[in-house]
């Protein structure tokens, strides 16, 4: 009788877990890194042309609103190792701000940063660089890069 409640807690737990909006599994061709889903591009693109991929993905480009999930992300890339650098969500949308102004780009609306993860001599662009466009690159362990949009790395969508 016990092990029958303890059960039934059990399945009233999870369920009100999944219900909450969290996905237990990702669906292909999306894969779950900690509490996130993530795609892992095999082409490379311009930042704008990224956010468009992620669109007809389901997704958006990856946006690592807490620091805990940076962390995570960050570690599962190192382990990766292939030496790949990719855009993520963030944009500078204003260059006049000395550093910049700093948001999140997640389903046409803009959230600022909780925190920057910056590698050394970042962010460098000015009015006269315009890098508006943050990617995570290996050889500063997957810190945050300002970099000018137009390059053509790979990118990370998240779902």
């Amino acid at each position: 009788m016990l092990l029958g409640y303890f059960q039934f807690l059990v399945l009233i737990l999870v369920s009100s877990y999944q219900t909450e909006g969290h996905e237990t599994t990702c669906r292909y061709p999306y894969r779950e890194v900690g509490t996130s889903c993530f795609y892992f591009s095999s082409d490379k693109a311009s930042w704008d042309e990224a956010y468009i991929h992620c669109l007809h993905k389901g997704g958006y480009l990856a946006n690592l609103e807490t620091f805990n999930e940076y962390i995570f992300l960050r570690s599962w890339l190192a382990a990766l190792n292939n030496g790949r650098s990719y855009w993520i969500g963030g944009r500078n949308i204003n260059r006049e701000i000395q550093g910049g102004d700093w948001r999140w780009v997640k389903n046409g609306t803009f959230s600022k940063m909780s925190y920057y993860a910056f590698g050394p001599g970042q962010p460098s662009g000015s009015k006269g660089t315009p890098e508006n466009c943050l990617w995570l690159y290996p050889t500063y362990h997957y810190q945050f890069i300002d970099d000018i949009c137009t390059y053509s790395v790979y990118y990370i969508c998240e779902k």
